[in-house]
């Protein structure tokens, strides 16, 4: 052991000593073992059993100054700009919902992840308690930050730049190209955060099952994504064979440098740069890409404020009532049927501790996400129902009318060690004291080539925003289906006017829906019979 630690400190024989053990390790940067894995004050390093001290994952942001920046300083400076750095829209939204913070405030939110890397569990039993343990025992699963290589398969991941750069087999849990950062990022490797009923799943038609056992189908079938999942249509550009990166060029922050990082806010590429709109030429020129038609009723004036995808959606995610029962006892019978949650900490936990005689089980403990440090308790989660289903309409913050879905529709439950019932499927008040849950706006990823009919929003109590019910006239709709306002900046529900005027059917509508009609071809249809 004295010996490979010496051949360890010089730079010549740090490859050829390392290698004796890893073999095929082999950097696609001319940098030697010692360059990536050594050379760091004494602090940096982890001791390992039988093994010279390293540094285990030198693509943590931690060592980014030292073993990163000479190179790759330019992607830094943009990577802690974005999104996938900050979380911000997350944790923004969760802390405000739950009562924790006073004010929505994105200004300063790049670093609110770090803060949570040292939590200490609050002694408090209310909502606004339990954000942070919510946010770093679930919610950050996904976070780049976040150790995902012991998860099920589909959600295998490194952590650090090597979350996106180092793709792994989703089987084996190996690199799929041994010690090699990759430079292009690849559709599966996005899908092992944007899975869940969240933006990219949807885009290769993933839904995922009620987690009760029984809704496992096909029989004989696996989980994928830690979860069952229904196989629904896949976006168009999917089917054309387009990858994620084909419109999302650049993970490393899309150049927003706005102080307000949230998605709603977050620039990305749009559907006019390629198909051109109302106000926009398409940029590319390439023949096979259907251009924007001005002379169909689709794409008259009227619609110039309507987003793309609030017509071409093929579906949308509607999960409804969003249920947390944090559970720090060792009861753990009632949640045999439900192993497969999406969360394989929450299966591999339900596994080992159902597998013993009640008598030996323990209290419930599960990992910081962004340390993997244990946390009392165990968070597991399940929706009132789900639903795929055609688009609810609100304002986006640039003021069209678009997609909103439920995404914060908070139950919440906690129960201590001691069997202690402190919450019971509690609604959260913000702080000031308005209802804790928010409609996002968003952007489906199951775009269809032909758009739906006119009557998927004219005349649809869904898509105006009265909730699932049978007609505008029915006065009857499941509470939870209507939905909330939205929080982020800018962006609402569509007020009364609005409303009145999509359900209503003016003699303009009906001119202009007989020409639509005319267009398809149904004149023709009804003559012929």
């Amino acid at each position: 052991m004295i010996l490979i630690a010496n051949l360890l400190v010089g730079r010549g024989l740090a490859d050829e000593a390392c290698l004796n053990c890893h073999q095929g390790f082999r950097s696609s940067c001319g940098l030697t073992c010692d360059d990536c894995h050594r050379t760091s004050p004494p602090g940096e390093l982890t001791a390992l059993p039988d093994h010279p001290a390293v540094i285990r994952n030198p693509s943590m942001p931690q060592h980014w100054q030292q073993k990163c920046a000479a190179c790759h300083l330019q992607q830094i400076d943009r990577f802690k700009n974005s999104l996938h750095y900050s979380a911000a829209g997350v944790i923004v939204q969760t802390r405000y919902l739950l009562g924790s913070t006073a004010t929505l405030n994105f200004a300063h939110a790049q670093e609110l992840w770090r803060g949570l890397t040292t939590l200490q569990p609050d002694s408090g039993h209310g909502t606004a308690a339990l954000a942070d343990r919510l946010l770093t025992q679930k919610c950050l699963a996904c976070h780049f930050a976040a150790d995902a290589r012991q998860a099920g398969a589909g959600k295998k991941r490194a952590a650090g730049c090597a979350a996106c750069h180092v793709p792994f087999d989703q089987q084996s849990g190996e690199p799929l190209h041994g010690h090699r950062m990759q430079r292009a990022v690849s559709d599966t490797t996005c899908l092992t955060c944007h899975n869940g009923n969240h933006v990219g799943g949807d885009y290769y038609g993933y839904f995922e099952h009620d987690y009760r056992n029984e809704y496992q189908s096909p029989y004989g079938s696996k989980p994928w994504f830690d979860a069952y999942q229904h196989r629904l249509q896949s976006d168009v550009h999917r089917q054309a064979g387009m990858r994620c990166t084909d419109c999302h060029k650049n993970g490393h922050g899309h150049d927003d440098r706005s102080a307000n990082r949230y998605e709603g806010k977050h620039q990305t590429i749009t559907c006019t740069a390629c198909h051109g709109g109302f106000y926009r030429q398409p940029a590319k020129t390439n023949p096979e890409i259907p251009k924007f038609r001005r002379d169909i009723v689709a794409h008259k004036s009227f619609h110039s404020r309507v987003t793309c995808v609030a017509c071409h959606a093929g579906w949308s995610y509607q999960d409804y009532g969003l249920h947390l029962f944090l559970d720090e006892s060792n009861h753990y019978q009632p949640w045999e049927d439900f192993l497969w949650q999406g969360d394989f900490a929450i299966t591999r936990l339900l596994q080992k501790q159902l597998s013993l005689s009640p008598g030996k089980r323990t209290p419930a403990r599960t990992p910081n996400r962004l340390n993997r440090q244990p946390l009392p308790g165990a968070w597991y989660k399940a929706w009132t129902f789900r639903r795929w289903e055609d688009v609810v309409l609100g304002k986006d913050a640039q003021g069209n009318y678009a997609p909103i879905r439920p995404l914060y529709q908070f139950h919440i439950t906690y129960v201590d060690s001691q069997d202690n019932v402190w919450l019971d499927s509690a609604i959260p008040q913000t702080a000031n004291g308005k209802k804790g849950w928010n409609w996002d706006v968003y952007t489906p990823h199951t775009v269809t080539g032909k758009a739906q009919s006119c009557e998927g929003c004219h005349g649809n109590p869904l898509a105006a925003g009265l909730g699932i019910r049978n007609s505008a006239n029915d006065r009857v709709a499941h509470p939870i289906t209507i939905p909330d306002p939205p929080i982020l900046p800018g962006t609402r529900l569509l007020n009364a006017q609005e409303q009145k005027k999509l359900l209503g059917s003016s003699e303009k509508y009906k001119k202009w829906r007989a020409r639509a009609y005319k267009e398809q071809g149904m004149l023709k249809l009804f003559e012929s019979r």
